[in-house]
């Protein structure tokens, strides 16, 4: 007994469908995957962000405080940070402001930024502002 020569051409139009499906299927895995590695990367970027920020945060404070208590700051405006964040360097810089000043036009205040740098990750940095008084900064 013959089969139908129709049996055949199902059968072949049944692989093409599923060969088709598994198609579809790893391109829209590959579009996920890569979709999720990007994620990944903006999530570690917010959280090195976040951690950059905390310290630098924590430094400029710290330097206000002592100011405030008259100690002087270091000499180059720049330092480490303790464990464990070793990798991460800071420097102070200051710009007078010549909209505060006495009668005499001497600057009361300057504009001052703080600046950490992760060593490990060039380009990685991350920049706090605030106005300080003048006598902080001698």
């Amino acid at each position: 007994m013959k089969r139908p020569a129709t049996w055949c051409s199902c059968q072949g139009l049944l692989l093409v469908e599923a060969t088709l499906a598994a198609v579809v299927i790893a391109v829209g895995l590959a579009f996920i995957s890569r979709g999720f590695a990007n994620q990944l990367s903006a999530v570690r970027a917010v959280e090195t962000h976040e951690a950059l920020l905390a310290l630098a945060q924590g430094k400029l404070l710290e330097l206000e405080a002592e100011a405030l208590a008259g100690r002087p700051l270091p000499e180059d405006r720049s330092g480490a940070f303790d464990a464990p964040n070793e990798e991460c360097r800071w420097t102070l810089t200051a710009r007078p402001r010549a909209d505060l000043t006495d009668q005499d036009g001497v600057p009361l205040a300057s504009d001052v930024a703080l600046t950490v740098v992760r060593e490990e990750a060039r380009g990685t940095s991350l920049t706090v502002g605030a106005v300080w008084l003048q006598e902080w900064l001698q």
